[in-house]
């Protein structure tokens, strides 16, 4: 594993970056941002000590999905990749606990976002049939939804 020390600022991977690696932090704080320095920038999370991100990385060697920024001056991480992660495992099961429980909640968290995505925009289509027009309508909720949806595929909570 190695060992990284970043700068308050300083960007440890970027939204579409290759990756194949997760990061435990050591000190300091990260941040976790869709969208990092554009206009429609937000802050999804932020971890410290003891805490991972990157995981999605690790776990799909997917582009990530998110930008990860050093919040403080000498933000230590370690930087685990997939041949460590068996290592990782067996010597901080509680670390692997907590990572599991964090993508369950990921996951739980889409899944209610979903099915009231679904529930609003069914009642809008029954409110449109019977000629009654709700909230802008149903090209504007499915717009909203959509968006929603792209931020929960990033680990984006509701506003």
């Amino acid at each position: 594993m190695k060992t990284h020390i970043y700068h308050k600022g300083e960007v440890v991977f970027s939204q579409g970056d290759e990756s194949h690696t997760m990061f435990e932090i050591q000190s300091g704080q990260i941040g976790i941002y869709a969208n990092y320095k554009t206009p429609k920038e937000k802050q999804l999370a932020v971890f410290g000590k003891g805490e991972t991100f990157g995981e999605m990385g690790l776990i799909e060697n997917e582009p990530r999905s998110a930008t990860a920024v050093a919040l403080e001056d000498q933000t230590e991480v370690e930087e685990i990749n997939a041949a460590e992660f068996s290592d990782y495992f067996e010597e901080k099961p509680v670390q692997v606990f907590l990572l599991v429980k964090q993508l369950s909640h990921r996951l739980r968290e889409t899944n209610r976002n979903y099915e009231e995505a679904c529930r609003t925009v069914s009642e809008t289509v029954q409110a449109e049939k019977k000629g009654e027009e709700r909230s802008g309508g149903l090209k504007s909720k499915l717009k909203f939804f959509a968006d929603v949806y792209r931020g929960f595929i990033n680990g984006e909570k509701a506003d």
